[in-house]
């Protein structure tokens, strides 16, 4: 019979983050992922504003390598002003859906509450795909979108907007929010 095992974390992680309640409180405050879904009533005027973005950015590019043009600089401004003209448009114009990663275990039961049919299973099919999309956009958003008004949108949008509404409540549960310490974190010294 072995005896247990009692891992101590190291002294210096001890020294550097004395606090383990502190760090576990930070922890459970963390808010769940979200994903946005942007959608536009009238997409020239998102044309419009990615034009304008455009133009403002080169613009503002040549007037900065040539401080002294104030003809570039007068260009810039105005630019500036047409962009923020478009932003405005396209703020208004602008529908944004919200979807959130959901707690534990919620998403494998909801996988489960929508078993695939036997001909979807035979595709590999994880899910029932007529039922658990209007689910999940309804269990993960954010705007308190119903089951009912999810199937709505998924009847009667076109392809690439259903595609679109689902893969985004789908993302949300799959946003990587953590990092295995391959260098790109923080580091403490």
């Amino acid at each position: 019979m072995s005896a247990a095992v009692h891992n101590e974390p190291p002294a210096s992680a001890v020294a550097a983050d004395a606090h383990w309640s502190v760090k576990m409180a930070r922890l459970r405050a963390r808010r769940a992922a979200e994903v946005p879904l942007y959608l536009w009533q009238t997409p020239e005027i998102r044309d419009r504003f990615e034009e304008a973005l455009r133009e403002a950015k080169n613009i503002r590019q040549l007037a900065d390598a040539d401080p002294g043009n104030s003809t570039l600089a007068q260009e810039a401004k105005q630019a500036e002003s047409a962009l923020e003209e478009a932003r405005a448009a396209y703020k208004e114009d602008c529908e944004v859906l919200t979807f959130r990663a959901l707690p534990g275990d919620t998403f494998t039961d909801l996988v489960k509450q929508h078993p695939p049919t036997e001909e979807q299973a035979e595709t590999g099919a994880d899910w029932n795909e007529d039922t658990f999309p209007a689910a999940l956009i309804s269990a993960a958003s954010v705007d308190g979108m119903t089951e009912e008004d999810a199937a709505e949108l998924l009847t009667t949008w076109g392809m690439a907007d259903r595609v679109d509404l689902f893969q985004a409540a789908l993302a949300a549960q799959n946003a990587k929010r953590s990092d295995w310490g391959k260098g790109s974190g923080p580091t403490r010294s």
